[in-house]
């Protein structure tokens, strides 16, 4: 077994699916944990997705040593070991620490916005503001909204299953709408704060 060898056993379509998932969740999970960090007052970085990556990693690069593990003349492979099946279930895992580092990162980022809406909006001059700027239905509506995103966040919280069958992507876009919502609402309100 070689490098090359395995890069042939990365085309199976299930792996490659596997890796078109990992990458979009992963490049998700980045993007949003960066502005994360960025909001943080504190200037805090969250550990738990940054240990979920490192993780995926370790599935993938477990991968990739199994040239050095196994010679091709290794009678562990001729006994039974099915590279393929290995490689396929690393992946996997990978897939489900990615999953998870998302969730992390989005329950750290919602928690991070809806502080500071709720903060800077609790001030009648910057509430004022908002209203004057956007309308009373706008400001209705961002309070109902903010009031209703924990149950949401619940709601996504609970329905996480990455056995489930269906794609890890449908729960990372239907929690992502909800972060989107909450960043454009968080932008609109400091650019208020800061006029």
């Amino acid at each position: 077994m070689n490098q090359c060898e395995i890069l042939d056993i990365f085309r199976d379509e299930t792996i490659c699916q596997y890796l078109d998932v990992i990458s979009q969740i992963h490049m998700l999970t980045k993007h949003y944990l960066l502005i994360a960090e960025e909001l943080s007052e504190e200037g805090v970085a969250f550990l738990q997705p940054l240990k979920e990556h490192r993780d995926a990693y370790d599935h993938l690069m477990r991968v990739f040593y199994l040239p050095t593990r196994f010679s091709s003349s290794d009678s562990d492979i001729s006994g039974g070991f099915n590279c393929k099946d290995y490689i396929t279930k690393n992946v996997e895992k990978a897939v489900g620490h990615e999953y998870r580092a998302f969730f992390d990162t989005a329950d750290w980022l919602t928690f991070i916005c809806r502080r500071a809406i709720r903060k800077e909006l609790s001030m009648r001059s910057v509430r004022q503001a908002y209203i004057d700027n956007y309308g009373d239905k706008k400001f209705q509506l961002v309070r109902d909204k903010i009031n209703n995103v924990p149950f949401e966040i619940a709601k996504y919280r609970t329905e996480k299953d990455i056995g489930k069958g269906s794609s890890p992507l449908t729960d990372v876009q239907s929690y992502k709408n909800t972060i989107d919502m909450l960043l454009e609402i968080y932008q609109q309100v400091m650019e208020i704060t800061f006029i």
